[in-house]
């Protein structure tokens, strides 16, 4: 299946949320089951443009989360302040039965959004997550975010390595990721990546009762075992899935069989059908 790229900035809308900023969104709407989708650090919604294809049967919401794509800051960089905004997106687009998808920073906020509305959120899906993000001061990825100025090079040697793959990725999607990425200022990054530091997502996981599909790839550099190991025992229900050989971006690496995954999961807890 060929995924939809091309027109990816036009098909964009903006949805004014309660008491916060607009957000940028794309929302294939009708009455299908719907399916919010949360982006990692420094992306878009772009990132899900590769599992788009395969989850057609499903109300797609795939919003820029506020200082990424088109979406400006809301009320701060942590990713309690990126759940508030989505919070607000949720209430403004009336959803009352969502199955939630987080990459990343994307599945940390899913985390903190889905103990916020236990009521609302019926399934929850992670791919490369963490419930603690420690990005030491002294590691590489931080010195490069430090070292970061404006304007940022999106065929730089530092978005090269961000967003490096365990396996072959379109290199047309990368290259529109990275744009994407270097629009962002360098700020933004920062301020973000200090905001990791006051993350610990442990008591908003005890209090999620979906249930929990975690999906990771053995070579993730970012959130290895100790990682996969806390999101394993975090949750009331929860099943985890390790894929061998694969990296962070499992959904950018083999959309398909990360599609497969979810598409059963969701089937399994009752998602996967339309409302009558």
């Amino acid at each position: 299946m060929k995924m939809r790229q091309d027109d990816w900035h036009r098909r964009k809308r903006y949805v004014e949320t309660p008491g916060g900023r607009p957000i940028a969104l794309i929302d294939s709407g009708g009455n299908r089951p719907a399916l919010l989708m949360l982006h990692g650090f420094s992306d878009t919604s772009r990132s899900f443009a590769t599992l788009e294809p395969f989850l057609s049967r499903f109300r797609l919401i795939l919003p820029d989360l506020p200082g990424h794509g088109a979406s400006v800051l809301d009320e701060g960089m942590r990713v309690d302040d990126f759940a508030t905004s989505i919070d607000r997106l949720v209430e403004r687009l009336g959803l009352e039965d969502i199955a939630l998808v987080g990459h990343s920073m994307g599945a940390m906020t899913s985390i903190e959004l889905a103990a916020r509305r236990r009521h609302e959120v019926s399934a929850l899906i992670l791919l490369s997550a963490s419930l603690r993000p420690d990005f030491d001061a002294e590691s590489p990825i931080s010195r490069d975010i430090r070292a970061l100025g404006d304007p940022i090079d999106p065929s730089g040697r530092f978005l090269r390595d961000w967003y490096a793959c365990s396996r072959p990725v379109d290199s047309n999607f990368l290259s529109k990721m990275k744009l994407d990425a270097a629009a962002m200022p360098a700020a933004t990054w920062q301020g973000i990546l200090d905001g990791f530091n006051e993350t610990d997502l442990r008591h908003s996981a005890s209090c999620v009762t979906a249930p929990v599909l975690c999906i990771a790839g053995s070579a993730d550099p970012l959130f290895g075992d100790p990682h996969r190991q806390a999101l394993a025992s975090a949750f009331q229900s929860v099943r985890s899935i390790t894929l061998e050989g694969y990296g962070h971006n499992p959904h950018w690496e083999d959309p398909e069989k990360v599609s497969a995954l979810i598409l059963s999961f969701l089937s399994e807890v009752g998602r996967s059908e339309p409302s009558p």
